[in-house]
């Protein structure tokens, strides 16, 4: 624990004022009229991502507390195809671009151990190994999805780190996970400082979808070590918004210009009008979520609880949505303030108006 702290809280703290400084010293509007290589801030974060997993993994003392032994390559294949997957992207080559994520995530795949599968019980193991891919390719194009906020696909992908730290902290994850997460997270967190709204720094949707494949194919690490279930429920909320979107696009017929304008966050802000108002409900149901993922490590192999917190996500997302704009969850002000106003607006329409006396 002592190993996990130390390394690890370090490793966040460097990355961490390393993209605040980096960050920091961008002059450029939010949305740049014409693409420089220079002030992508995307190749920032991803060479803090890739520095701080890779001095941590190196850093970090050798502990007998893996099932799978830990290899560099799989701290570096994740950010190889995530650099070729963007490439793509950033050339309009979307085609390509897809398909060399499927074909990165089949590579990720084919490098699991034998004797490890996500759905051992479900399925055989060429299955599993095609479930796998989908996964991955899913949980990439999920976080992009929720970049139709940038602050919400960060706090995404935090939350998926903190679940990673609290998980290793009490036992169920080995330490240098944990302490890799916390340098991931420190980025994150340093990013978020300048995409909250109001907006300083854009990541496009693409650039999102390729630190999603990172984040899934450490997900992945991490299922390795029998913790699948709670980091799925760690990430639910990328799964319920892509089923949303689905749902609105294909069953309500809803066709909008591009999918993430499907998704409830999306529609919720109305264009960036409650952007702050959805960021603080979405904050909310993530910390719902990661506190859901500790409560499954007493059964790691079971998916009640992955169910009934899609769910329940589902259920939250309508109540912050609520008619017209966001509306505030898990607060007394909400109530309080309809009772009161309920009570003064009956008041008024209760009085009896006196007649207006014509001026002499």
């Amino acid at each position: 624990m002592n190993e996990l702290m130390t390394y690890g809280l370090s490793a966040m703290l460097i990355c961490f004022t390393v993209l605040t400084f980096v960050l920091s010293r961008f002059q450029t509007d939010v949305f740049p009229e014409e693409y420089e290589f220079a002030l992508d801030p995307f190749w920032y974060v991803i060479t803090v991502l890739f520095l701080g997993g890779t001095a941590t993994y190196f850093v970090f003392p050798t502990l007998p507390d893996m099932v799978h032994e830990l290899k560099y390559v799989q701290i570096l294949l994740p950010f190889i195809f995530a650099t070729l997957i963007y490439f793509c992207f950033l050339f309009e080559f979307e085609i390509l671009g897809n398909l060399i994520m499927l074909v990165s995530a089949g590579v990720i795949s084919y490098m699991l151990p034998d004797n490890f599968a996500l759905f051992p019980n479900y399925l055989d193991l060429w299955q599993d190994r095609l479930a796998t891919v989908a996964l991955i390719f899913v949980f990439a194009k999920g976080l992009g999805l929720l970049n139709g906020i940038g602050a919400v696909a960060g706090m995404q992908f935090s939350a998926i780190m903190i679940a990673f730290v609290l998980l290793a902290h009490f036992g169920a994850l080995p330490y240098v996970l944990g302490a890799i997460a916390l340098a991931y997270l420190g980025t994150m967190i340093a990013f978020l400082f300048f995409s909250w709204p109001p907006e300083k720094i854009y990541l496009s949707n693409h650039a999102f979808e390729a630190i999603g494949f990172i984040m899934a194919t450490f997900m992945l690490l991490g299922a390795e070590e029998f913790a699948e279930t709670p980091l799925a429920i760690a990430g639910s909320f990328i799964i319920t918004e892509v089923l949303f979107a689905l749902y609105d696009r294909y069953m309500n017929y809803n066709k909008t210009e591009a999918l993430f304008m499907n998704t409830s966050c999306y529609k919720t802000s109305e264009d960036g009008k409650y952007d702050l108002g959805v960021c603080r409900g979405v904050l909310k149901i993530l910390v719902i979520d990661v506190v859901f993922s500790l409560t499954q490590i007493l059964a790691t192999d079971q998916y009640a609880l992955l169910i009934f917190t899609l769910l329940l996500n589902w259920w939250l997302l309508s109540i912050l949505a609520g008619t017209s704009k966001p509306q505030p969850m898990f607060s007394v002000t909400k109530w309080g303030f309809k009772a009161i106003s309920g009570v003064f607006k009956k008041e008024e329409k209760e009085k009896p108006k006196g007649k207006k006396r014509k001026k002499k």
